[in-house]
């Protein structure tokens, strides 16, 4: 069974890419713990690769939704910015509609590629003043 690949190589951006087949129960809860750790070490944006994964299950949703919420109450700002990496047009489309709607307190974009991800990410933590590295080549 696959599971999510992590790359903190260029910490404070930290990359995920999700693999193309729904994780497990406890696959996806430890994902979850993953993400639910980020904060401690001080700021940071996360750039998540979907291009290949399954859509989430409501429930799922709804956990993920629960844990950031929480997060961001106990560390406000440690999240600096998102950038997501969905496969098609529309589905960025609608993800944008729904962010915009939910008023994230961080930025939070879509994007067709990683490259495009890393370079919005890399100068929101520019501006956000936490201690970003030299871009990639």
């Amino acid at each position: 069974m696959a599971l999510p690949e992590y790359d903190d190589k260029d910490w404070p951006l930290f990359r995920i890419v999700l693999p193309r087949t729904e994780l497990a129960d406890e696959d996806f809860m430890a994902f979850v713990d993953t993400l639910d750790r980020l904060p401690l070490r001080g700021r940071f944006a996360v750039l998540l690769d979907a291009r290949v994964s399954p859509p989430l299950a409501a429930r799922r949703r709804q956990i993920l939704g629960e844990h950031g919420n929480a997060s961001f109450a106990r560390y406000p700002g440690a999240m600096v910015a998102m950038g997501i990496v969905l496969s098609s047009a529309l589905q960025r489309g609608i993800f944008t509609a729904i962010h915009w709607m939910m008023r994230e307190p961080h930025q939070v974009r879509a994007f067709g590629a990683p490259s495009d991800a890393e370079v919005w990410l890399r100068a929101r933590l520019g501006e956000s003043g936490a201690r970003a590295l030299a871009s990639a080549p």
